[in-house]
């Protein structure tokens, strides 16, 4: 076993190496009296602890029992006896449970929670949620790698979180989530820290979740499992659709995760090895999904039944002029929407109601190897290399129903290695290096249907076998984030961590270097998206039959090729200024250094540029006030200045209030900084001369010709490889970026009292405070002025009557009123901008019952308020999608999207004791029960309306509240009364304050009950049966992620209505042999 040795000066410390993935303990030798001993021998060794100290003219000290977690720093003072040498005073006992050193906020979730507590998915990424005011924020999008979540933790962005394996960096910086964590039987244990994290946190400035994975040992260890799913046992959610029998149908849900671990020696005391490998095998086809088509009645023309109250929730709609009696003349309706209808499932509902499938298979793979050398008591190494696949076919590839065709299909891969090496350069110094690399790579697919020009319509398509069409309340084909794609990203990383223990400092220094690159081709509005939501008839299905679109939208592929770089350094002291009080003092300098955009696809706005007429050199056609890599004053192939003064100074105190170690007041304050993710600028790369968006709303040409009447044309395809004369379409969509925009900065605060009650129970209550600057997001700069005149004439030379139409946004942009001649070339334009901020105030309260005769309990209650603005730092933003009001970025100022009041977590692993009757030992004896509790109260919801009656252009408009109206009803699915929303008048913004409705609330236990059979001596059989919202509670499908609320317009009857729900009670089986 390796042992250090470690001289004790003043102050006796074994301070192991200061890399992510280890611990630390520090105290002070004294003798009875209480005397400080300098000069004594400090021995500690690494499995489950022990301490031993040795000084002449006193009994030798040996402890053990203590065991280290990832991340802590207990604090463990040792007295001496006076005695001879050679008698030693023998004491079993654990780490405290207050922490008296470090000031962090953090809770480690340990080996025996991450394997007992029932994990619903075997994802150990969800066991985050329990470390306390952890919201989730939905999980990685088609994007990205599965098993990414989206965290807020203690108000921080859902980008914010720094995640590392093993001591080295393991995010995904393409969407900054983390990339897979192992399954749980890989897993030794992680921490969760946040608020005023210690100058070696960097990367990320809400969180930090620092995984450990397991180890080999001197002896042989491991496992086999199976857990499996079978639809049969699950509960059927409220919302299932009924078979022919009247009954509802079954999730169709039939899951096999398999498996197993393998660890030991390859060399006795030297040379260690541990392996695993999980398999995920998910086949499920839940017949609950809902669709509205054209039946053969609309087919004729005849929307009669469709406009009865019978498919309009109970109220009556009609076809607007010039139709009459909800009638439709064959000739009026469109060739290639019956086309299309010709290709749908058909049904004889009245109403059109189809019921179908949509398949969900999978194959998941995850592997994991780790070999950890000890070169010798000073010195050791490690390697660990983690690869995890996830295949799954297009459903319309078993189904042949063009509905299924929203989603496609996966081939996707994630790799990570990391190398590490500790040395003991002496008696008080240490050093840590972590080398890691780290790759994805995400492929989306399709099956094969047919293009748009297959059905007549007059429109290049990108992709010659796939549709985009949306029929808004009724049915969608194709995805746009679901066809053909990839997303290749790649990272390097390397960190140097010292410590030096000098008197009374332990003195940190270090530097971490990364460097990423990511490579995105995607089809997202390539092949032409047609939107209809019933503006012209006052039926979504009708003016698909007609061919009224409300929007015709394309783009040509998105192509990002970006890389950047990553640097920070730091310089800490934790200094023990008495026996009572620790401060900790640090800094840490992390350079903002931005995206570099390999084919120059970007670009920045000068508005006196603009006014003057000015031209880009590079492009000559562009419109004026464009800068463009290589004109002057552009800034490399970022556009945005590097920023080499960011210091983020750490402070801290620790203050054992009695001296005894089991009362501590800890205090700390810290800046911090944060970026936004790789594929932030994927829409800026889209924009002329690389790329085109092309925005229609209602063309004149209808379904079959929406480029008709268009002064461009048809814009599409866009030329390669653009020259200096590159074409430059009229009403362009651009997204420029700011030289001057900051990386996003946090400063931390938080007071936490804590309380050792015994000898294994501990509580404790903080404030948590934060306020977050320089959000990013983007802001219309080019929005469409709203005319109140009856009849005016416009820029483009045209009257028009109404002044103020959604026809007429391109002449009444707000450029285009002021230089009409560079004017017209621009559509939406919106400068990403840094100017949110937000503000975050929090209680917490925990509980801990350390693990002892076979129980243990833990719990944390969280109540909070987050208010700020909306931020698009961990998305994709897009023209149009910013603030509602590009002139007053505080009307959008609201709760936050992770805004959850109450929060509330209760985990809880209780065995049975060891019996000593034979009967009652077989009967009893083995048996264990898990089990969590997650309370929180609702999400904010996000209602908007459609139709831009501020004619801006812009979306997230939202609606009026109509005064002494309740907006809830909250009877059964009935959740919000429509009767208190209203559409604003033409030409305002609704007064309804952004996020100000919260979503109902939601809870879940999760239960396991577990049988442990001894086999032989070191080899048992555990069987187990889980139970995931056991009670079967229903919870409406807003659960940890902020609702996209039903849009507000008349036509939309089921506003205000819950349609959706978690899952209900699920049950899973599991066996597992371990050894």
């Amino acid at each position: 076993m390796a042992v250090v040795v470690l001289s004790a000066l003043l102050l006796a410390a074994d301070v192991l190496a200061q890399g992510g993935s280890t611990a630390q303990i520090s105290g002070t030798v004294k003798d009875e009296s209480g005397g400080v001993l300098p000069g004594a021998d400090v021995t500690a060794t690494q499995t489950d602890t022990g301490v031993k100290v040795k000084l002449s003219g006193f009994c030798s000290y040996s402890r053990t029992g203590i065991v280290l977690q990832v991340s802590a720093q207990p604090v463990v003072d040792v007295q001496l006896a006076l005695g001879d040498l050679n008698e030693t005073v023998s004491v079993v006992g654990a780490a405290p449970l207050v922490e008296t050193r470090s000031p962090t906020l953090g809770q480690v979730i340990e080996n025996e929670r991450i394997l007992e507590l029932p994990l619903n998915g075997r994802n150990s990424a969800d066991l985050i949620q329990i470390a306390g005011p952890v919201v989730s924020q939905g999980v990685s999008s088609s994007r990205s790698m599965q098993g990414g979540v989206a965290y807020s933790v203690a108000g921080g962005q859902s980008f914010g979180v720094a995640y590392l394996l093993d001591g080295a960096t393991h995010n995904n910086p393409y969407d900054n989530l983390n990339l897979p964590l192992p399954f749980p039987d890989a897993l030794q244990e992680f921490r969760v820290e946040t608020s005023a994290l210690s100058p070696q946190a960097g990367m990320h400035s809400g969180a930090s979740v620092n995984a450990v994975t397991k180890s080999g040992t001197n002896t042989f260890h491991g496992n086999v499992f199976e857990f499996l799913r079978d639809r049969r046992f699950n509960a059927k959610s409220p919302f299932a659709a009924t078979g022919p029998d009247g009954k509802k149908l079954d999730d169709g849900l039939n899951r096999n995760q398999f498996g197993g671990t393998l660890g030991g020696p390859l060399r006795h005391d030297k040379v260690f090895f541990f392996g695993a490998y999980q398999g995920t095998r998910r086949r499920q086809v839940p017949v609950d999904n809902i669709s509205f088509v054209p039946t053969a009645a609309m087919l004729a023309g005849d929307f009669s039944q469709l406009a009865s109250p019978a498919c309009n929730g109970g109220r009556s709609v009609a076809l607007r002029a010039p139709f009459v009696n909800n009638t439709v003349a064959r000739s009026a309706l469109s060739p290639a929407a019956l086309a299309i209808a010709q290709k749908l499932p058909t049904s004889t509902d009245a109403c059109g109601r189809v019921v179908y499938g949509l398949a969900t298979n999978s194959d998941e793979l995850q592997s994991v190897g780790k070999v950890d050398v000890q070169l010798s008591n000073k010195q050791s190494v490690f390697g660990r290399y983690m690869a995890t696949t996830y295949v799954s076919d297009p459903p319309f590839l078993s189904s042949d129903n063009l509905l299924t065709t929203r989603i496609g299909g996966r081939d996707n891969l994630a790799q990570s290695f990391t190398a590490g090496h500790t040395l003991i350069l002496s008696g008080d110094t240490v050093n840590s290096i972590r080398v890691a690399y780290n790759r994805t790579a995400v492929h989306r697919t399709n099956a094969d249907t047919f293009s748009a020009p297959d059905v007549g319509i007059n429109i290049y398509s990108y992709m010659p076998k796939y549709s985009l069409v949306t029929v808004n309340n009724a049915f969608a084909i194709g995805g746009g984030t679901e066809n053909e794609a990839r997303f290749d990203t790649n990272t390097y990383q390397f960190s140097d961590d010292l410590t030096l223990v000098h008197g009374a400092h332990q003195f940190g220094f270090g530097a971490n270097i990364a460097h990423w690159d990511s490579f995105s081709e995607a089809n997202v509005r390539s092949p032409g998206a047609f939107t209809f939501d019933g503006s012209v008839t006052g039926i979504p299905l009708a003016d698909f039959l007609t061919g009224d679109l409300s929007q015709f939208r394309q783009a040509a592929p998105n192509t990002l090729d970006m890389a950047q770089w990553y640097g920070g350094a730091y310089a800490a002291d934790t200094w023990r200024v008495g026996p009572r009080v620790t401060l900790n003092l640090g800094v840490r300098w992390e350079p903002y250094l931005p995206q570099s955009i390999a084919n120059e696809a970007v670009f920045t706005f000068d508005l006196q540029k603009f006014l003057s007429g000015q031209r880009s050199p590079r492009f000559a056609n562009a419109p004026a006030g464009l800068v463009y890599p290589g004109d002057p004053g552009f800034i490399g192939k970022s556009g945005i200045n590097k920023q080499w003064t960011n210091l983020a100074p750490r402070v801290g105190v620790a203050w054992d209030v009695t001296g005894d170690g089991r009362t501590s007041v800890r205090s700390s304050y810290g800046k911090a900084f944060d970026f936004v993710d790789g594929q932030f600028l994927i829409n800026t790369t889209v924009a002329p001369p690389w790329g085109a968006e092309a925005i229609i709303p209602t063309p004149a040409g209808k379904f079959e010709n929406p480029w008709l009447g268009v002064p461009s044309g048809n814009i599409f395809p866009v030329p390669e490889n653009p020259g200096v004369t590159a074409p430059f379409p009229s009403a362009g969509s651009f997204l420029p970026v700011q030289p001057d925009l900051k990386a996003t900065q946090v400063h931390s605060w938080n007071t936490t009292v804590q309380r050792q009650i015994g000898e294994n129970l501990a509580v404790s209550a903080g404030y948590i405070g934060s306020y977050t600057s320089h959000l990013w997001n983007v802001r219309a700069i080019n929005p469409g002025v709203y005319l109140p005149q009856a009849t005016c004439t416009l820029p483009d030379g045209r009257t028009y009557t109404p002044c103020s139409t959604n026809t007429n946004l391109s002449s009444r942009r707000l450029l285009s009123m002021q230089n009409w001649r560079d004017g017209q070339l621009l559509g939406p334009l919106d400068l990403y901008d840094d100017q949110g901020h937000q503000t975050y105030n929090g209680m917490l309260l925990t509980f801990q019952r350390r693990s002892v005769n076979g129980l243990s309990i833990n719990g944390n209650y969280t109540l909070s308020k987050c208010m700020g603005h909306p931020t698009q730092g961990g998305g994709t933003p897009n023209v149009n999608s910013g603030y509602a009001d590009p002139n007053n970025i505080d009307y959008d100022y609201g709760p936050c999207n992770s805004d959850r009041r109450h929060i509330f977590n209760l985990t809880v692993v209780a065995a049975t004791p060891e019996f000593s009757g034979a009967a009652m030992r077989a009967a009893l004896t083995g048996w264990r029960l898990s089990g969590s509790f997650r309370a929180l109260s609702g999400a904010p919801l996000q209602i908007l309306v459609t139709g831009d009656p501020a004619r801006t252009g812009l979306t997230n408009q939202r609606p009026n509240l109509v005064p002494g109206v309740d907006p809830y009803l909250k009877q059964g699915t009935r959740y919000l009364n429509p009767a208190a929303f209203a559409i604003p008048d033409v030409g305002t913004l609704g007064n309804m304050p952004r996020n100000s409705i919260v979503g109902p609330g939601t809870r879940a236990v999760d239960l396991a009950l577990t049988r442990l059979f001894t086999v032989a001596t070191g080899r048992t059989l555990e069987a187990r049966v889980e139970a995931f919202n056991a009670f079967n509670w229903f919870r409406p499908a807003v659960d940890n992620t902020p609702l996209q609320a039903p849009i507000v317009t008349v036509n939309v009857p089921t506003f205000g209505q819950i349609l959706e729900a978690a899952d209900p009670r699920i049950m899973q089986f599991a066996l597992k042999f371990s050894f």
